[in-house]
């Protein structure tokens, strides 16, 4: 894709965004209303005020008559807000419930800031950073998500297809629990053609859906990073700290990137350091069994990947789906 067509595709994710905003405060309210049905009388009365009160300033005689009449419609507009919010305290809920929630307060879920010409808020910047740097060979997110997951092409023989609906909860609860999941890292480790590629992109799906950033890339994408930080002949490049600073980083493929003396397992304990270090999310999908892992990166390298602390390891086991 190009930056403009990325461009498009992120003022439309924040176009939804903005939707799922107000759905979220019309929820809100629902709920007020019906634990505080007073509420929703005091909110009609707010929403008219202001045109009571430029009416009546307009038909007022004098100069001070109007300020009068300013005066008291503010401070009823005061006192309605403050009853709103003791309402709602009392009721159990925040006093700011009814209020407007953005992802991000400073550009209100446009992607603008700032007066005409707007420009771009950073959030955007970040988000359309890390969107250019994706693998446009990977597939696209309305293929592969959580909705489309279909138990029925798993075996059940040797228990498969029970074995990838375990395994499908254990992605989905990571991406709707994230960054809040018990685990911050997930490999999905075992044999070719068993769904891990799959999973690992309806994680990214669900995750970004919900608001948040994400890179997802090929190993060997990855590896490209990785030497063209060590060549260092492009001041402009920065895919290397786009990778290391991004708050989800999912690589696929693992295993099958070259590998080059004073690169490959060097850059890559680099970034699973740094990532460790800033707390940061990773998921990797990877052919490589454990011991394969140790024995191909070291163990440094392996320690940073499997550390129980921090990370699950899922095992797909059974028949390669693309040999039925």
């Amino acid at each position: 894709m190009t930056r403009a067509e990325h461009i498009r595709a992120l003022l439309e994710d924040y176009a939804r965004q903005r939707a799922a905003n107000e759905l979220a405060q019309e929820r809100r309210y629902r709920e007020a209303i019906m634990k505080a049905p007073r509420i929703e009388a005091l909110r009609a009365e707010s929403a008219s005020l202001a045109l009571n009160a430029m009416r009546a300033i307009l038909d007022g005689k004098s100069e001070a008559e109007r300020i009068a009449i300013a005066q008291s419609m503010k401070a009823r507009g005061l006192a309605i807000n403050a009853e709103i919010r003791g309402l709602l305290k009392s009721v159990g809920l925040p006093e700011n419930a009814l209020d407007m929630t953005y992802r991000c307060p400073k550009c209100r879920d446009t992607g603008y800031v700032g007066e005409a010409p707007a420009r771009f808020c950073e959030c955007f910047e970040t988000r359309l950073r890390l969107r250019q740097y994706e693998d446009g060979s990977m597939a696209g997110i309305d293929e592969q998500n959580f909705e489309r997951f279909d138990p029925d092409v798993f075996p059940e023989a040797d228990g498969q297809r029970k074995r990838m609906l375990e395994i499908r909860r254990l992605c989905e609860a990571y991406a709707d629990e994230f960054p809040n999941f018990k685990f911050r890292n997930l490999v999905l480790t075992g044999s070719g053609g068993l769904g891990k590629t799959f999973l690992l992109n309806c994680i990214f799906e669900r995750v970004t859906s919900r608001g948040f950033s994400a890179v997802r890339i090929t190993a060997f994408r990855m590896f490209e990073a990785m030497r063209q930080q060590h060549v260092g002949n492009d001041e402009k490049f920065d895919g290397f700290t786009t990778l290391v600073e991004a708050p989800l980083l999912l690589i696929d493929d693992l295993g099958t990137e070259p590998m080059m003396r004073n690169i490959t397992v060097e850059y890559l304990f680099t970034l699973l350091n740094e990532r460790m270090v800033n707390r940061r999310h990773t998921v990797i999908a990877t052919n490589l069994t454990p011991p394969q892992i140790k024995e191909r990166y070291g163990e440094r390298v392996a320690s940073r990947m499997l550390d129980t602390s921090v990370c699950l390891t899922a095992l797909f086991k059974g028949k390669d789906l693309r040999q039925r």
